[in-house]
């Protein structure tokens, strides 16, 4: 078995030698990327992206984000068939399942209004095919107050309203697919130390027309710096969806012939939340 972490340390490691970037910049760029393969008598792929991009004016900021993970794995099903155990002949079958698969980009203006307060604009997409999710656009606006602006620890609470369309793999009859929409948020950084941060981000999101149709997103990240652009991240994510989405699961008729009949499909609920566990490499441009 091996394993492969990209990016390569070809690329990282000339990132060491160079100077800091100029404080006076207006725009910053961060890049992560991880990948982790497993072959040999196990195969599986882990694969996980992302980028930040920021520009600041005097009173104004503008962000775009977007990223990813997918995970695959392949297993193998061995059989013997053959007349004796002297002349059997092994047959080996693969087969490739996608266990996670999350993508998502969102772009975001705040415009100051005070020192503390602000006004925003966001939109989003999210995709994520094992929850049944198969697109989610959004898009707010609303009002953000820092409580704590220090340097070594921020604090910064938004709450807005917009609207919600979601695009499910399956679509179970009498489900609605667009809706108004409310969010509230909390965004923490500490500075652990000179070269470390613990970040910690907190959406909740609720439809105006159901108020159990709410949505809860809580991401968590430390980030240590290895140099002026080099730095490693360990992040966990939580999704939890109060009213998950369905799959569709084939009936097979009992008792089962040979071949199979199958009656048609019906509705499964998935569960309520999930979970994501990431190691990257960041490089900052």
């Amino acid at each position: 078995m091996r394993l492969l972490i990209l990016p390569i340390l070809a690329v990282a490691l000339p990132l060491l030698s160079q100077t800091a970037k100029a404080s006076n910049q207006p725009w910053s760029d961060k890049g992560s990327l991880s990948y982790v393969a497993a072959g040999g008598n196990a195969s599986s792929q882990s694969l996980g992206f992302a980028n930040e991009y920021k520009y600041r004016w005097s009173d104004a900021s503008f962000a775009f984000n977007l990223g990813g993970v997918r995970v695959s794995t392949t297993t193998f099903e061995r059989r013997g068939y053959g007349t004796s155990l002297s002349s059997a002949t092994v047959v080996q079958s693969n087969t490739s399942l996608t266990s996670t698969e999350n993508y998502f980009a969102n772009l975001r203006y705040d415009h100051k209004l005070a020192e503390r307060l602000q006004w925003f604009g966001s939109g989003g997409w999210e995709r994520s095919l094992p929850a049944g999710l198969d697109a989610r656009y959004t898009g707010l606006a609303g009002l953000g107050y820092w409580w704590v602006k220090q340097d070594r620890t921020k604090l910064f609470t938004d709450a807005g309203v917009g609207y919600t369309k979601e695009t499910l793999v399956f679509t179970p009859a009498g489900s609605s697919s667009g809706y108004a929409t409310m969010r509230f948020g909390v965004k923490w950084e500490q500075k652990v130390s000179l070269i470390s941060l613990l970040t910690s981000e907190l959406n909740l999101s609720d439809s105006l027309k159901d108020s159990q149709n709410y949505l809860a997103v809580w991401r968590t990240a430390f980030t240590t710096n290895l140099s002026s652009r080099l730095a490693l991240k360990v992040g966990y994510d939580v999704t939890y969806k109060n009213q998950p989405a369905f799959a569709a699961v084939d009936v097979v008729q009992t008792p089962v012939a040979t071949p199979p009949v199958l009656l048609g499909q019906v509705p499964y609920q998935l569960k309520k939340m999930d979970t994501v566990f990431t190691t990257s490499l960041v490089i900052t441009f």
